[in-house]
Formats: C-alpha cells, sequence, structure tokens
C-alpha cells in the first residue's frame, strides 16, 4: 500500500479514474481540496515490483516510501501521462462467453518479451479460477497465442509494442467504458515471472514440444537469429555499444553472419551425423552455405510464428542471444542455450522457458553461459550437450529400486 495518502494542504485524495497506459495500470486521485492529481501505478505487472507514485503537474516519481525515483526505463512510461497522444484507438471486442465478474489480464506493453509473460500467466489463471469470467487484453501480435476456449472475452488493442511509450486517452475512456458491463471486475496480478510451474506451450501455440523418445530422422541444430543491434553475437560489448551510439549497429551484423557460420563449420566436424543445421528468426542478412536451412522471415505474422515454433520443435537445439527471441524456441526445442551479455545478468533466465521436472536435467539442457566465451568453448558445450544427454541421464536419472 502507498503512504502519505493525504495530501500537502491537509486535504484527502479522491478516486478520479483508472488509466490503463499499457505499461502502467493507474488510479487517478485528485485532491478534494486544492485539486492537485496524484496517480498511482497499481501494483501488477512490473508494478507488482516497483510501484511508483506520479504527480503529473511536477512530474515528480517516488517509490512507495515517498523517495524520488530518477528516471529509469519503467519510471518514464509514468511521465508520459503528463504528455498524452491525442488520436483513436481501435478496441476490438470478442465475447466467447458472458460473465457479470470477471478477472482481466492486462498484457499490453512496450516490449515483446514482457507482454508474452504477462501472457503466460494465463494457465495458472485458468488452472486456478473457476467463477470469474477471464478478460485478456492483448495486442495483435500475441493474439493468437490466446487458448480462446478457457476464456471469456478477447479485448485487442490496435496498437504496436513502440506505441505504448506514449499514453492514448481514447483507450483509457474505451477500457473503462467497457468494464460498466461487469457487476465485479478484478485486475490480475499479471506476475513478471508468470509461474513456478513449467509452462505447457502447447496449450498456447497448438504445438508440441521436441520429443526425445520420438526425434525426427535429422533433428536441427538451430540458431536464433535476430539483427537488432542490442542483440548481435558481438564479443566486445565496448564495441558493440560504441556502434550502436553512433548509429552505425547495423554494420556488425556480418561479423554475427560469419560467426553462425564458422559455429555450425566446427559443429559439423565435431559431431559427424545425424545433425542438420538451420537459422531461425527475424532477418535477411546474407546467404547461407547450402548445408544450413535459412528459415529466417523478414516480418512476423501468425502463419510465420507457426512455422517458427515448428522449427524449433524439430531442434533438438536451440542457441541464440539472451532476449524475448528465446522464449518460444526454449520452450519447443529439446535443449537451449541462451548467450547472455555481460551487462544483463540481472535478468538472468528471464527468456527460458523450461520444460524439465528434474532440477539437474533442467541444468544440463538450458544453459546460459556468457555471450563472450570463445566460439571453441561454445562448440564444445553445444556437443557435449548433443552427444552426452544420455549417458548424462544414465547417471542421474534412475528408478526407486534399492
Amino acid at each position: 500500500m502507498f503512504t502519505n495518502c493525504s495530501c500537502s494542504c491537509g486535504g484527502d485524495f479522491s478516486f478520479s479514474e483508472l488509466i490503463w497506459q499499457g505499461l502502467h495500470t493507474c488510479e487517478k486521485l485528485i485532491c478534494t481540496n486544492c485539486g492537485k492529481v496524484r496517480i498511482n501505478s497499481l501494483e501488477v505487472n512490473q508494478s507488482g515490483i516497483e510501484p511508483y507514485i506520479f504527480y503529473p503537474n511536477s512530474e515528480l516519481i517516488c517509490d512507495h516510501e515517498g523517495n524520488v525515483v530518477p528516471d529509469n526505463w519503467f519510471s518514464k512510461k509514468l511521465k508520459c501521462l503528463a504528455n498524452p497522444v491525442i488520436r483513436d484507438v481501435d478496441l476490438e471486442i470478442k465475447i466467447i462467453n458472458k460473465f457479470d465478474r470477471v478477472l482481466i489480464l492486462n498484457t499490453l506493453d512496450y516490449i515483446y518479451g514482457h507482454s508474452f509473460l504477462y501472457l503466460l500467466n494465463l494457465q495458472r489463471i485458468i488452472k486456478s479460477e473457476k467463477e470469474l469470467g477471464i478478460i485478456v487484453i492483448i495486442q495483435p501480435m500475441l493474439r493468437w497465442l490466446i487458448p480462446e476456449k478457457n476464456v471469456a472475452e478477447i479485448w485487442t488493442v490496435d496498437l504496436g509494442f513502440r506505441d505504448f511509450n506514449n499514453f492514448y486517452p481514447d483507450l483509457s475512456v474505451k477500457i473503462n467504458s467497457e468494464l460498466t458491463r461487469f457487476k465485479k471486475v478484478m485486475l490480475s496480478k499479471a506476475y513478471v515471472i508468470p509461474t513456478n510451474e513449467n509452462i505447457n506451450i502447447q496449450a498456447f501455440t497448438g504445438i508440441k514440444p521436441y520429443n526425445f523418445l520420438n526425434e525426427p530422422s535429422f533433428p536441427s541444430i538451430t540458431f536464433i537469429w535476430r539483427e537488432d543491434p542490442d542483440r548481435l553475437w558481438i564479443r566486445n560489448i565496448y564495441l558493440l555499444k560504441g556502434f550502436k551510439k553512433a548509429g552505425l549497429g547495423k554494420l556488425l551484423i556480418p561479423f554475427q553472419y560469419l560467426r553462425v557460420i564458422y559455429l555450425f563449420r566446427l559443429l559439423r566436424r565435431t559431431i559427424v551425423t545425424k545433425f542438420t543445421y538451420s537459422v531461425a528468426g527475424l532477418g535477411d542478412f546474407g546467404k547461407f552455405p547450402s548445408y544450413i536451412r535459412d528459415l529466417r522471415v523478414k516480418r512476423f505474422t501468425e502463419d510465420a510464428e507457426k512455422m517458427l515454433c515448428e522449427i524449433y520443435s524439430e531442434s533438438t537445439l536451440v542457441i541464440g542471444i539472451h532476449g524475448s527471441g528465446m522464449l518460444l524456441p526454449s520452450a519447443h526445442a529439446g535443449m537451449t542455450v541462451s548467450l547472455m551479455p555481460s551487462k544483463r545478468w540481472g535478468n538472468f533466465a528471464e527468456d527460458i522457458l523450461f520444460t524439465e521436472k528434474d532440477v539437474r536435467l533442467a541444468s544440463f539442457q538450458r544453459r546460459i553461459v556468457p555471450l563472450n566465451l570463445s566460439i571453441f568453448e561454445i562448440r564444445d558445450i553445444i556437443a557435449d550437450m548433443v552427444t552426452g544427454r544420455k549417458q548424462f541421464i544414465q547417471k542421474f536419472i534412475h528408478t526407486e529400486d534399492l
């Protein structure tokens, strides 16, 4: 709960309206004495970890103890409330089952990975909630992942992820208008890490993950390709940051391209049988040798996403740079290697969806390693994972026989 609920003038703050910014869901309060506006970010989504108070007239942001908060990636989205974007926002309402009492899962955000993780809260909500109708507020790119038979309504907001760097009052008005249809409305916590249980990804994508008991004849080792400067496979972080600051990050893509080819060549020499090699993800730079399947797409659509998930589900192992682009691959592939940039360790394991029940098997099959390891060390890690899994299981997975 927030402290200092009275205004400095001695008056009391009174509730005015809910504000739906996207990343922040807020309550707007107005002092009954002086008219001062105070906005509390409700303790849901990321605000469950960092609840803030925003005073739009002064653009001052405080934490729940009243300490001033400096600008950061999260607090800046509150400040956009002081400079709203005035335009119509389409809100498509799909009613599947009618309920008078509902629970809303808000997945709106300016980053794909955040929204996707919020959406995965559905697994826990569907399992535990039997009385309230579940409403999901979603953006178009993630709409296809909703298991419709288990929800009451889907509200699709026609805004992209970057759009939610802003605040659109029209969206708040439309959402608040829809709320009047119900006798009771609750807001899901929408935890950043959605559940302590493994995610049943098939319930969301409709695609079965990799099955070691029924492997493809020629399973793939797949590199997850991205071309945005923050997620390139460049070992020297200072070189990467320097090029990015100069607006020249794209010039480093050829180095990633050559590194991927060299890694696969090393693996072919080390692992001489069984595997194929693939590159999947977003982008189109370069032409790969004939032994590498180029399965990249130029833009994400529902069909493209489903096709990529099929590729991941046929992959014994996927490897890629830490980030949201690893969520779906890790959930579908047999094993995962996530390359962690040196300044991102605070986000450890946030891009990996585990499927293993045994913690030792999980530690074997889901590796998070420093991005700046040499390519030969990464070659050795991958080779040992794909060739040594059966022996690992023989040592650590056993019966209860005495």
